[in-house]
C-alpha cells in the first residue's frame, strides 16, 4: 500500500461537507436571512447567519457545552466548507 504527504488542510470532520450541501439543498439559509435577524454594527462583527451555522455544525460534531464549540473556532477547513470569513467565540452563543 503505498502512501504520499499533501499540504492540502484537513479536517477530523470532513463529513460536514455532506451537511453542508443538506443546508444548501433545503435553503435554509434563505429563510434565515428572510427572517431579518439582528445584524451587529460594529465592523468586527459576524453575521448572524455564520453563527447559527457555526452553532449547529458544534452540535453535529459532539460539542456538548459552550467552551467546546471553539473547537470549530479553530477548524480552517470548516470554515471553508461553510464559507465563513470568521466563527464566533464560544462566549457568543451563550448570550443568544
Amino acid at each position: 500500500m503505498g502512501h504520499e504527504y499533501s499540504d492540502n488542510l484537513v479536517t477530523p470532520w470532513g463529513g460536514m461537507k455532506e451537511m453542508k450541501m443538506l443546508i444548501d439543498k433545503t435553503g435554509i439559509s434563505k429563510k434565515l436571512i428572510e427572517l431579518g435577524l439582528p445584524q451587529g454594527k460594529s465592523n468586527n462583527s459576524i453575521d448572524s447567519i455564520s453563527i447559527i451555522e457555526s452553532f449547529w455544525v458544534s452540535i453535529w460534531i459532539g460539542c456538548f457545552r459552550f467552551s467546546h464549540t471553539a473547537v470549530v473556532r479553530l477548524d480552517e477547513v470548516l470554515r471553508q466548507i461553510f464559507g465563513w470569513k470568521r466563527v464566533a467565540f464560544g462566549t457568543t452563543f451563550g448570550i443568544l
